[in-house]
């Protein structure tokens, strides 16, 4: 099999696809915006790079790419990893990590295997346009046209837009007809109100947290919140984070601090501590469950004195306290920014591709990654869609690269 390839974007699917479409032996050149590919790969994992998960669970992905469980069920990643020499290890919660712990040994293992293939990156090249005459692709950036015979639109969403991915291609493929569902920031902090959480700002603690809207839970979640000072983080939270921006300023987020207790155990754990702590202050009587700052905060919020001493603690004060211990509601005010999102809801929609990742418009245009309308909770699921549907897209195009191989003409701009 022979043939020219382009692949839009030196990330994590568009490296996966160029050494993809390489290893079919097409000419494969990858576009680049940044100075260097894969920078949001180092990013990952806080520079662990939490590249996969074990097993599979269709459930942990959304969007409107249904042809995305396919993709992703027959995918292995530490297999994948392993036949370009780098090895893996799995964690206690099932996320997967390079054996190095490092983030830049799944990137070098990247370069290394598209080098060794013959893949040739351009980096520094921003594209702005794209046309196909007959079928034959061309993809401008700035005054240099790069032409190839099929194209691979590996340039991710609007998430880190610090990373070179700041949904530029979007408004290019609304104009040649493609459906995009509308981009949102996923797996970000959650914005509420900053006079509930400013005084908690640096703390952390263990939670059920669910988004409620309307009187019902929508979503639950279970794990460690952060406090910043206009927001609630942590893993559980960004897993919850697609679901509030969706719904906007409707919802609360909902913590249970005491998930393994019910109301009736928690009011005996209550009054159990005000025997035991009862000549302290009420703001001490939570420590030994909670850090001491949240537990002030409880008991102000419950309409009760920290300097009183916890026995004298009115009998409505208590109920309150039990009830926040259980439900503790934070208002979601709005919509974190993109350059605190890791990932992109939204995107181009399902309908516009094939199960092997090709235009349904556009005979020789394939897409993969973020750019697609799916994206994947914490622990690795997002990476593993990068690489399975980045081979993809490469193995399709790469059959559908007819022309004898050759190298991509490059040529100045004329539009005469």
């Amino acid at each position: 099999m022979s043939g020219s390839v382009i692949v839009l974007g030196g990330g994590a699917a568009g490296l996966a696809a160029a050494i993809a479409a390489a290893e079919h032996g097409c000419f494969v050149t990858v576009l680049e915006r940044l100075p260097r590919v894969g920078k949001k790969i180092l990013l990952t994992g806080n520079g662990r790079c939490n590249l996969g998960h074990t097993g599979f669970d269709f459930s942990h992905y959304h969007g409107s790419l249904p042809q995305a469980e396919g993709i992703l069920a027959g995918f292995d990643t530490a297999a994948y990893f392993r036949k370009f020499g780098l090895l893996t290890r799995a964690d206690s919660e099932g996320r997967l990590y390079p054996m190095s712990g490092t983030a830049a040994s799944v990137l070098d293992a990247l370069r290394f295997a598209a080098e060794q293939r013959g893949v040739r990156i351009l980096c520094e090249q921003q594209a702005d346009g794209l046309t196909q005459t007959g079928r034959n692709w061309k993809v401008s950036c700035g005054s240099q046209v790069y032409a190839a015979d099929t194209v691979i639109l590996a340039a991710g969403g609007s998430a880190a837009p610090n990373c070179g991915t700041d949904g530029n291609l979007f408004p290019i493929l609304r104009k040649m007809g493609y459906a995009i569902q509308q981009p949102r920031p996923s797996l970000c902090p959650v914005p509420t109100d900053a006079a509930r959480v400013r005084a908690l700002k640096g703390l952390r603690v263990r939670a059920a947290v669910s988004v409620v809207s309307g009187g019902k839970i929508l979503k639950n979640e279970a794990g460690e919140v952060q406090f910043t000072d206009s927001a609630l983080s942590g893993i559980c939270v960004f897993n919850l984070s697609r679901l509030t921006a969706e719904s906007g300023n409707r919802t609360e987020l909902m913590l249970d601090l005491l998930p393994d207790f019910s109301a009736a155990e928690t009011e005996a754990l209550i009054n159990e501590l005000i025997s035991l702590r009862g000549t302290l202050p009420a703001g001490d009587l939570l420590t030994g469950i909670l850090p001491k700052r949240i537990g002030e905060g409880l008991v102000k919020s419950a309409g009760g004195s920290c300097q009183l001493a916890a026995s004298d603690m009115p009998a409505d004060v208590r109920r309150k306290l039990c009830a926040l211990l259980k439900d503790w509601r934070f208002p979601v005010t709005g919509t974190a920014k993109f350059a605190q999102a890791q990932v992109t809801a939204g995107g181009v929609k399902g309908e516009c591709v094939t199960g092997t990742l090709e235009s349904r418009l556009h005979r020789g245009l394939f897409f993969c990654g973020e750019l697609l309308d799916l994206d994947g909770d914490c622990g690795g699921y997002n990476l593993t869609w990068c690489w399975a549907s980045g081979e993809t897209a490469g193995n399709a195009a790469a059959a559908s690269a007819s022309t004898p191989k050759r190298p991509p003409k490059v040529s100045l701009r004329d539009d005469s």
